[in-house]
């Protein structure tokens, strides 16, 4: 019983607020139709391009232009929509002329970049190299949106060609300067190179016996030098012992010849006459006194002989002394300088036994005469041998002091060795690796040639049109259909909700429960609201007033549309085409 009651107040309140209702909604409604009909057509026409793989295989030919795919499409995206570009576009086909005047260069270009949509279309691929499966761009679309079909079509007729050239254009240019850089690269190694040779071969020059390739080379010649060295040093021992040896001879004998007569008889020499003459003066001194004339005559030859003798023996003494002590002093200049005490020690007694010897001369001079000039073969000959040894010993001493330089000599390259292997290493090292970069660059270089020809003659990765674009036969926008259907949805709501919302801020009292609960007491009983004539009569004048209304407004409106908007016969085949078209 209750639920028929709210049923009832329901309906008692559409009946009541039919016009909050409809009203609203239909006002709605119609202004949703009328943009629905009224908004522009606009036209899309769409181009699809393909990106094919280069025709040669990859392990052949590689080409230098890398990247991802969807990176070379925003860069290429970014040339073509380029303010330079679309202004052209614009001049050329006089695209948006609604526009011209009201806005600015800049807005108008930044619409048609809105106009202008580039879809990429993926699909799932396996990677070649990896065999991963994955996604890969394998085309796109390129589409223009406009209000005249024509034009649209043409526009992205000029669009894709130029998508088409900017690609050609943008692989042969990374191509190009790819390998004019790789060019430039192998030009200045070329350079370092040649330097890097000039340098090795102009230290080879300052440096060509120590260089450490020769370091066994040198190092043998220096141990056949010091096996030289000590050979030379004994021999030179050996002539040392030899002359020592006859000068001990020398000095046993005598420098003077026995002198034999004629006769055959040998002469004495003054110290045998001196012995002759003692025994002598011993002989008589043993028979008479020292008064004897004999006796006096014997000692004084003695006296006179032994004076002569022991001159003559200290000459040869002297000179003796001169010549071992000269000798010691060649030894002592062989391990030391001029300015060493025992050389200059030795030879201020050589230069005093030199001037004892003077003195010996120069009182006796028959002394130097018989020293210089000895007449005893034996003598001579041990003179001779004495004279040849040290020959030999001064050749010995030249051959060791050549054999003792070549030694120095290759001893300093044995030593200089390691420094200059270093800066020889340091030279070799960077040689090599300029010489390894030069090969790397130089197959860098071939192999971009073979790219640059790849892409000159398109058998790289390419653009290729698929569907070329076509005059639309429909516009793709607005769905007239579409708003119609949503505009009636949301007129219905806007209707509901207005009735609604009116209602609920009605706070008139129309049922008894709305009474009872407001005044806290039961309703007995309820009158029903009684018509008068009058009131009916009043409501069938209103109906016809309203009826009246509507139909005079729809009149005006439809005059006002044939006579300032468009006639109604054209506009009524516009209607019919433009629904057949949406429908």
């Amino acid at each position: 019983m209750q639920q028929s009651s709210d049923i009832a107040y329901y309906f008692d309140v559409l009946r009541r607020r039919k016009l909050q209702f409809i009203l609203p909604g239909a006002i709605l409604f119609i202004i949703i139709g009328a943009v629905a009909f009224l908004l522009p057509p606009v036209y899309k026409s769409s181009s699809t391009i393909l990106i094919e793989d280069q025709e040669i295989p990859q392990e052949l030919v590689q080409t230098t232009v890398t990247g991802f795919v969807e990176e070379r499409l925003q860069s290429i995206t970014q040339v073509v929509l380029s303010h330079g570009n679309l202004l052209n576009i614009i001049k050329e086909f006089d695209l948006y002329p609604e526009l011209v005047g009201k806005y600015t260069t800049e807005e108008i270009i930044s619409k048609m970049r809105d106009d202008i949509i580039m879809e990429p279309i993926t699909a799932d691929v396996t990677n070649q190299y990896s065999g991963r499966p994955g996604s890969a761009t394998i085309a796109f679309v390129l589409s223009y949106e406009g209000r005249t079909p024509q034009k649209v079509a043409q526009v992205a007729n000029v669009l894709t060609s130029l998508y088409l050239k900017e690609n050609l254009k943008e692989r042969e240019q990374k191509a190009k300067s790819t390998f004019n850089f790789l060019e430039l690269q192998l030009s200045e190694l070329r350079s370092e190179v040649l330097e890097l040779e000039r340098k090795i071969a102009e230290f080879k020059k300052k440096h060509v016996n120590e260089l450490p390739e020769l370091l066994v080379h040198n190092m043998n010649s220096m141990e056949r030098l010091q096996r030289e060295m000590d050979n030379s040093r004994e021999q030179l021992a050996t002539l040392r012992n030899r002359k020592v040896y006859l000068q001990g001879q020398l000095a046993s004998i005598d420098p003077h010849l026995r002198v034999i007569s004629n006769e055959g008889k040998r002469f004495v020499t003054s110290k045998e006459e001196l012995e002759k003459l003692r025994r002598e003066y011993l002989s008589l001194s043993s028979k008479y006194s020292d008064k004897y004339p004999e006796v006096i005559a014997i000692k004084r030859q003695i006296k006179a002989l032994g004076a002569e003798v022991q001159s003559s023996e200290s000459y040869d003494n002297i000179k003796r002394e001169i010549d071992l002590k000269e000798q010691d002093l060649a030894a002592l200049k062989e391990k030391y300088s001029d300015k060493h005490p025992d050389v200059i020690a030795l030879r201020k007694e050589i230069d005093a036994l030199t001037a004892r010897l003077e003195d010996a001369s120069m009182q006796e001079p028959y002394l130097q005469e018989s020293g210089e000039v000895p007449d005893n073969p034996g003598y001579i000959q041990i003179e001779t041998q004495i004279a040849s040894t040290e020959l030999e010993i001064g050749e010995a001493k030249r051959v060791y002091a050549e054999i003792k330089a070549q030694y120095d000599k290759y001893r300093l390259r044995v030593v200089n060795t390691p420094q200059v292997e270093q800066q020889y290493k340091i030279l070799l090292r960077d040689y090599d690796n300029a010489q390894a970069k030069y090969q790397e660059t130089n197959t860098r270089l071939l192999a971009a040639r073979e790219a640059k020809g790849l892409e000159q003659s398109q058998l790289a990765e390419r653009f290729t049109l698929v569907d070329p674009p076509i005059v639309p036969e429909k516009p793709v926008r607005p769905n007239r259909l579409a708003l119609i259907l949503v505009g009636f949805v949301l007129s219905v709501g806007v209707g509901v909700g207005v009735g609604t919302f009116l209602e609920f801020m009605d706070r008139s009292v129309r049922r008894p429960d709305d009474l009872a609960q407001i005044t806290g007491l039961p309703v007995l009983t309820t009158v029903p609201y009684w018509v008068t004539a009058k009131e009916l009569k009043k409501q069938s004048r209103k109906k016809i007033l309203i009826t009246l209304g509507c139909i005079a407004i729809f009149i005006l409106a439809l005059a006002a549309i044939h006579f300032l908007y468009m006639p109604l016969d054209v506009l009524a085949v516009k209607l019919i085409r433009k629904i057949s078209l949406n429908f």
